[in-house]
């Protein structure tokens, strides 16, 4: 471990050695094609069906019947028009005539009910499904029209119906998870599939027929480079365009005249998930007092160079948060408290133990994403301080299960309803190893379930944000996270791209390229 530990560091040295090295005026590379726009991608897909799995792309491939805006508030797309009932249970969409999938076909009714079916067929294990779980029935009415009834008023169902539409006809006689769709998809959206060369990058081409702006830049490549310190250095010798930035990387990219660099503000969370299947996180005094142990203004200083704030909560962005609530500030005194109080008594050796049993566990961080690395190397060595022997694990994350790690530097986080990335997350219906939610850490708190629940059905604004206030409360009591930092999105842009429209950001950054049919280079 402390040889993985030495090679980042050396790396990292590496890179600012290249960086610097190559001068504030060195000319970027020239590309084969200059309406291109290639985007260093963080990793690659394990497939492309948004109902199956969430990545970057879904915005530039799909459409749904509604569209996130930049105040992130869902604006009619698909939906020409829409009517709800007096008692808020049945809703009558009626669509736009002139949609056209990418192979031409076009999209109706019966699409957007597969679609949504689809998410709730069990044997399909859609991760969206709790965003659907209150829809009684839906029925056809025309071609282009149709109802959808809900079992109680449920607010954030127009935020949902931002699901990217499918196309029926693509998955007529085959299985939804083995079906050839996942790899080569069919959408209405701006770009459409042109080809994936595993293991090395993805393009998107501009779709003519598009109902919307029609895209400037002939094609979207997402070139995978899960090395950072290689994203940036491809980034400062013009071989790709746009990438996302570790905070260390800011200060030398800046000085490049073809590089932009945006600091954008995002719902974007790290912390440390608890991973309750281990016995030493069921003493909620024990997650509190780790929880204490964690200099988090020193991380947004030293790991974050600044681009970030500390965090206690999960709505802390959202006009729902609750700033009353445990924050958790630094108190190293009071977390030995808590774990004397838990039994966990100190040592000659300077470590705890209770009934023979060393405290230690092992935080697992993704190995490419050096700041998680970073953080949860300086998390574990403070942990010392209170008596806890710590290790870290920096894993490929296909050598990762969340579900089997003792703890977890979780990226979470959403700019969007409340219910949006709360609900699945710490609801106990939504623990990945019964569900197909992402709970998981098995957290499991009855008044935190009753909370969510009461939130997302509640159609009074007043009666919500109670909810959600007291949602807030009660996590910070009983934590399933360490919430460490709220993280910026920083990203690197050529200097020649016009068109970006900032708006808060979602976890890892995501949702930066919302309207990248509205990009075009300025000098071509």
């Amino acid at each position: 471990m402390e040889k993985r530990k030495l090679l980042i560091v050396f790396i990292g040295m590496l890179l600012l050695i290249a960086l610097a090295g190559c001068g504030k005026k060195a000319a970027p590379v020239a590309k084969e094609n200059s309406n291109n726009l290639i985007y260093a991608s963080e990793s690659e897909f394990d497939g492309l069906n948004p109902i199956l799995e969430e990545t970057n792309v879904d915005a530039l491939l799909f459409r749904g019947l509604f569209r996130f805006d930049e105040n992130n508030e869902p604006k009619a797309d698909i939906a020409e028009s829409f009517n709800m009932s007096d008692d808020k249970l049945t809703y009558t969409f009626k669509l736009r005539e002139d949609i056209r999938f990418h192979d031409g076909e076009p999209l109706t009714a019966e699409d957007v009910i597969f679609t949504i079916e689809s998410v709730l067929d069990d044997k399909n294990a859609s991760f969206l499904k709790s965003d659907f779980i209150e829809v009684e029935s839906l029925k056809k009415i025309g071609d282009y029209e149709f109802e959808l009834k809900l079992k109680r008023p449920f607010t954030p169902i127009l935020d949902k119906l931002t699901l990217p539409i499918l196309p029926k006809h693509a998955f007529e006689g085959v299985e939804m998870r083995t079906a050839e769709f996942n790899t080569h998809p069919i959408g209405a959206g701006p770009y459409q599939f042109d080809r994936w060369d595993r293991g090395n990058s993805l393009t998107l081409k501009a779709y003519e027929h598009f109902h919307g702006v029609k895209p400037s830049i002939e094609k979207v490549i997402f070139k995978f480079i899960p090395d950072s310190n290689v994203r940036a250095l491809q980034l400062a010798s013009g071989e790709v365009d746009i990438a996302l930035l570790d905070p260390v990387q800011v200060g030398e990219l800046e000085k490049r005249d073809h590089v932009k660099i945006y600091d954008i503000d995002t719902a974007d969370y790290r912390g440390i998930l608890f991973n309750m299947q281990n016995d030493l996180w069921q003493d909620v005094r024990v997650r509190q007092a780790f929880s204490y142990a964690i200099d988090r203004a020193q991380i947004v200083k030293g790991i974050l160079k600044g681009f970030g704030e500390e965090a206690y909560s999960p709505l802390q962005k959202h006009a729902y948060h609750n700033e009353n609530i445990e924050k958790y500030t630094y108190d190293i005194a009071h977390a030995e408290v808590l774990l004397d109080e838990a039994g966990w008594e100190k040592s000659d050796d300077g470590f705890r133990y209770k009934d023979g049993q060393k405290l230690s566990f092992t935080i697992t961080a993704p190995a490419s994403d050096a700041v998680r690395v970073n953080m949860a190397n300086y998390v574990a060595e403070g942990y010392k301080s209170i008596g806890a022997d710590v290790d870290m694990a920096a894993l490929d994350w296909s050598a990762i299960t969340i579900e089997d790690t003792d703890a977890f530097m979780i990226g979470w986080g959403s700019p969007y309803d409340a219910d949006h990335h709360t609900y699945i997350l710490f609801h106990s219906a939504e623990s990945s190893l019964t569900g197909s939610g992402y709970n998981f850490g098995s957290y499991s708190n009855a008044k935190v379930d009753a909370l969510l629940e009461k939130g997302r059905l509640s159609m009074d604004e007043q009666e919500r944000k109670a909810s959600y206030m007291a949602f807030q409360e009660e996590l910070a009591n009983d934590p399933a996270f360490a919430f460490i930092a709220y993280v910026n999105a920083v990203y690197g842009i050529h200097g020649n791209i016009e068109g970006v429209k900032e708006r808060t950001l979602g976890h890892h950054g995501s949702g930066f390229l919302w309207n990248v049919e509205e990009w075009k280079w300025n000098d071509r």
